[in-house]
């Protein structure tokens, strides 16, 4: 994968409880192998040291196998493999620089790189032996490496595998998303010729023109609902399409006003998220009320907190009355929301009936 989605899973380790419960442990083992490895030496930093060697090859040691530098979440074997054998041999080797070592440090590895039968300018013949604490050291540093290649490894498959569930968990709520906008296409369609049908018996001329607006309504009905995301700009076209329709059939019945923050039109979201909410007002509240009502669709917030309300008069809100399929459907397709579920809210407020929807917008076009 790419480094900056690499440095994400990072972090996420970061924030695990369980990271620094196993550096912990890996630091105390590591202290205690050392502690049998030779005398003295002791000072605080030599015994923080490994508690920072483990942290870091539990927060990095994957970073070699998932670097492929394309959406690829890892590297194949053989180049996994090679990076994260170095990485972790470098990673390794500066751990050991910098510890503290025995007073006799600086002569072991003088023999280490002459070799003990060297003498006062004499050649040397005897092959280079290491001293038993620096040979269980070397032993020690070499299995920290093969840990950390094993462990990242490790890791690098569990987030591979944590990946292709997300994706997979977002594909099915897309799926699902989409099947419940899918029934919404027959669902507004079914109401809007009801009330063409009362319309052309109080009215037969309008009813052409009607139909007219019926049919494009219906043409940017199905092209906005086969969408993942669409702006609020259209949102609020869609709406208006319906409210020309429903103004031939309610004529002053239907007053309606908007309170709108066009800053916020470009912002995604899950399609048909308005509509719902008009078409519950006209039915539920003005068309059945005698003098018709008012209405106000608001849209508020900032770009990561959207909210837009449906505000009628008309007949009153009865608190525990059933929902339509319409308010049912869209409750359902908020539960399904990628980043964050959204919040309806359905109350009486001043003497009208408010419908007030919260939610996050979309990003990258996911619902």
């Amino acid at each position: 994968m790419l480094f900056p989605a690499a440095f994400a899973h990072a972090q996420e380790r970061i924030r695990r409880p369980g990271t620094w419960g196993a550096a912990f442990l890996f630091g105390g083992v590591w202290n205690l192998l050392r502690w049998g490895s030779g005398p003295g030496g002791w000072t605080a930093d030599g015994l923080v040291l490994p508690f920072l060697l483990g942290t870091v090859l539990l927060i990095l040691a994957p970073l070699p196998w998932q670097w492929t530098r394309d959406e690829c979440p890892m590297a194949p074997f053989l180049r996994g493999l090679l990076q994260a054998t170095v990485g972790n041999l470098l990673v390794v080797w500066a751990v050991l620089y910098l510890l503290p070592w025995p007073p006799d440090h600086d002569m072991m590895m003088d023999g280490m790189m002459m070799g003990r039968g060297m003498r006062m300018g004499a050649p040397m013949h005897s092959p280079v032996l290491l001293p038993p604490w620096q040979l269980r050291l070397l032993i020690l540093g070499l299995a920290t490496v093969v840990f950390g290649v094993l462990l990242g490894r490790i890791l690098a498959d569990h987030d591979r595998e944590r990946i292709r569930a997300d994706e997979a968990e977002l594909h099915a709520r897309e799926a699902q998303t989409r099947a419940l906008q899918a029934q919404m296409n027959p669902h507004v369609l079914f109401n809007a010729i009801s009330g063409l049908a009362e319309l052309a018996r109080e009215d037969s001329a309008s009813t052409e023109t009607a139909l007219v607006k019926l049919a494009e309504m219906l043409r940017r009905l199905l092209d906005h609902a086969g969408r993942t995301a669409a702006s609020l700009a259209q949102e609020r076209s869609l709406v208006e399409g319906l409210l020309a329709l429903e103004q031939f059939r309610l004529g002053d019945r239907l007053r309606v006003s908007w309170v709108w923050d066009a800053s916020l039109e470009q912002l995604l979201a899950p399609p048909l998220l308005l509509q719902p909410l008009v078409e519950n007002a006209i039915k539920h509240g003005i068309a059945p009320s005698r003098v018709g009502g008012d209405m106000e669709i608001g849209l508020a917030g900032t770009p990561d907190a959207v909210r837009i309300w449906v505000a009628n008069t008309g007949l009153p809100f009865r608190v525990g009355s059933p929902e339509g399929m319409g308010l049912s459907n869209l409750r359902q397709r908020l539960a399904l929301m990628h980043r964050a579920p959204g919040q309806l809210e359905i109350r009486a407020v001043d003497g009208r009936t408010l419908a007030e929807l919260r939610f996050k917008p979309v990003e990258g076009g996911h619902v």
